[in-house]
């Protein structure tokens, strides 16, 4: 059975009302080689959602790396890169994995938390879309002293090189207090003029407005003014997990360069999930 095939059952079965299905294979990995080592996570790594979409999350960051290398050699790479927390899951096939711990992470783990192989899309966005994006991210974010209830996949994990410094007693829109993308101080308020641009690299469900981003991107992954690209692998289509893969392999491969969570997105008067903030 095909991973699209097996990956669209296991979402059916895991959609509220529909139940459970029965497969005979339904948990069959969805990789050839499962239990081969990609690399090494430097911390235990927690999936889920208060985690996965409520803070710096390392796997969501190796992802956004990994994302952001993708186009290195074209003619337009990207300037920074985002991975919707939604896109790190914690059902796996058969089980659900509150957390990894830290050590050795097997390819088959790998590929059953990052489920879903979606393209690999890279586009220029504007200034203001580019602040847009970010405060539609963090805009259901809770304040300090609220409880982190089922927070939205819409929250972004972001590449090395950005720093995003947010406030959530701030209203909705209006919570992004700083940001710079590899030393470009981006304006807050943004600009208006069109001609300043970004270079994003996203999933292509983000890029075709998935998770409410469509309101902000329009058609840019279609304008050939934006210069979309899909990424693509020597060995073919390129995707999500399949760059994630490659660049932790090349990157965390070994004990001493273990993958550690780093503080991208500065979270001021924000609700935190209960464990400790790595630095």
């Amino acid at each position: 059975m095909s991973r699209l095939l097996r990956t669209t059952m296991l979402a059916l079965a895991l959609a509220p009302g529909v139940g459970c299905l029965q497969y005979n294979d339904q948990c069959q990995p969805l990789i050839a080689d499962p239990e081969s080592i990609v690399g090494h996570l430097g911390n235990d790594v927690y999936l889920e959602r208060i985690y996965t979409r409520h803070d710096n999350h390392s796997l969501g960051q190796l992802s956004a790396d990994a994302l952001l290398h993708a186009e290195d050699n074209s003619s337009a790479p990207a300037e920074l890169a985002v991975v919707n927390g939604g896109a790190l899951r914690s059902e796996g096939l058969c089980v659900t994995r509150v957390s990894i711990p830290k050590g050795p992470l097997k390819n088959g783990l790998l590929h059953e938390v990052m489920l879903f192989e979606n393209s690999v899309v890279t586009v220029d966005l504007t200034e203001k879309q580019l602040v847009d994006m970010f405060e539609h991210s963090v805009e259901a974010l809770f304040p300090v002293g609220q409880s982190i209830i089922s927070p939205p996949g819409t929250f972004l994990q972001v590449s090395e090189g950005v720093s995003l410094r947010l406030d959530c007693s701030r209203p909705p829109g209006q919570r992004v207090q700083a940001l710079t993308v590899k030393g470009r101080t981006v304006s807050l308020p943004p600009r208006t003029d069109p001609s300043v641009r970004y270079r994003v690299a996203m999933s292509g469900y983000l890029a075709q407005g998935g998770d409410g981003y469509g309101a902000i991107f329009k058609d840019a992954a279609s304008d050939v003014t934006r210069n979309p690209v899909t990424a693509r692998a020597a060995e073919g289509r390129a995707t999500d997990v399949s760059l994630t893969e490659a660049y932790m392999r090349a990157h965390y491969g070994t004990e001493d360069k273990a993958l550690v969570e780093q503080g991208r997105i500065v979270f001021e008067k924000c609700a935190r999930p209960p464990r400790a903030i790595v630095q």
